[in-house]
């Protein structure tokens, strides 16, 4: 395989992985707009709620760098 072809085929999976993130990240703005009703609102559903923000937290700091206490500390901010 040529440098160019390993190096092209690098690109196109890089994108593939930016587009399928952005796309995923669509998905979970459709998904949240389900919680929006508070009438629904279930502890069932903040458990489900408070799993997917733990995920996304450790999911974030992985991709980031950033120390999950950081990222906590930082959501914590935006709500005082």
């Amino acid at each position: 395989m040529s440098e160019t072809t390993n190096t092209q085929r690098m690109l196109d999976a890089s994108k593939r992985a930016q587009a399928d993130i952005a796309s995923l990240a669509d998905w979970f703005e459709c998904e949240l707009e389900k919680f929006e009703d508070d009438d629904q609102a279930t502890w069932t559903s903040v458990g489900t709620l408070a799993e997917v923000r733990e995920r996304l937290i450790e999911t974030l700091a992985f991709f980031s760098g950033v120390e999950q206490a950081e990222i906590k500390r930082s959501l914590d901010e935006l709500h005082m």
